[in-house]
């Protein structure tokens, strides 16, 4: 079995042990998406959504909703991986996203949203999951492209489990794997992507520095409000130059 030519993914092969990732407990997404990022990149299960929930010690709060969206970050950079906390809400997301994937860099992206009380300022997301393919198929017989993303989404088949093959449909009568154990329809995605928080994962800062540097650029307003609100709230503005 092999995934279909249309589809990219940041995993070339779909066998199960190509997936070594895990679901979550309640209000653990934070710190599991974190691990299944790292153990994506390293090819086996090496690191525990467990260990990073103690590691995240006070930072998590299981009935106050988990973990902050930059305690993500610090887990991924803590265990020597490069990244950073990004916004694609002033630039064209799905480039940046679809750049990424084809750079074998699978991003955390966070659906749905909290708003901060009487302010329009979006805070947060609801939910991180894990990007790490997208679809362009031909066009049907009415020449419609049905564009996908797939991710790995810790909470898809419920708590503290996982199930690859949610992601098998049936292509002309063959059973066939997608990437990931969840897909969005691009629209579908793109009106849950509200927040536009993101975190590329790359092997190592140096990495993921070089790859800013050549394809982004930083939106700036008020200096110590900007680095603030970037740092503690909404990710840097980041816009794609190509």
């Amino acid at each position: 079995m092999q995934f279909p030519d249309y589809v990219h993914s940041v995993i070339d092969s779909p066998d199960d042990a190509a997936w070594p990732v895990q679901g979550q407990g309640r209000n653990e997404c934070g710190c599991t998406v974190a691990a299944n990022a790292l153990n994506l990149l390293a090819g086996s299960r090496q690191f525990s959504k467990d260990d990073f929930v103690r590691e995240a010690g006070i930072l998590f709060q299981r009935w106050m909703g988990g973990s902050a969206s930059p305690v993500t970050g610090w887990l991924l950079q803590r265990h020597g991986r490069g990244t950073h906390f990004g916004n694609l809400l002033h630039t064209d997301a799905e480039v940046v996203l679809r750049a990424l994937i084809d750079h074998k860099v699978p991003v955390v992206v966070e659906i749905g949203k909290h708003n901060l009380p009487h302010l329009p300022i979006h805070i947060y997301g609801e939910h991180s999951i894990l990007l790490v393919g997208y679809s362009v198929p031909p066009p049907d017989r009415a020449g419609v492209l049905h564009q996908e993303y797939y991710f790995v989404d810790s909470q898809a088949q419920g708590f503290d489990t996982i199930d690859l093959h949610a992601n098998i449909v049936n292509i002309d009568g063959v059973p066939t794997q997608l990437p990931g154990n969840r897909t969005l329809a691009r629209d579908d995605f793109l009106r849950q992507f509200q927040t536009g928080i993101y975190y590329p994962v790359f092997p190592s800062q140096a990495a993921h520095n070089e790859w800013y540097q050549a394809h982004m650029n930083e939106r700036r307003g008020i200096p110590l409000l900007s680095w603030l609100t970037a740092t503690l709230l909404t990710g840097s503005n980041d816009i794609w130059v190509g």
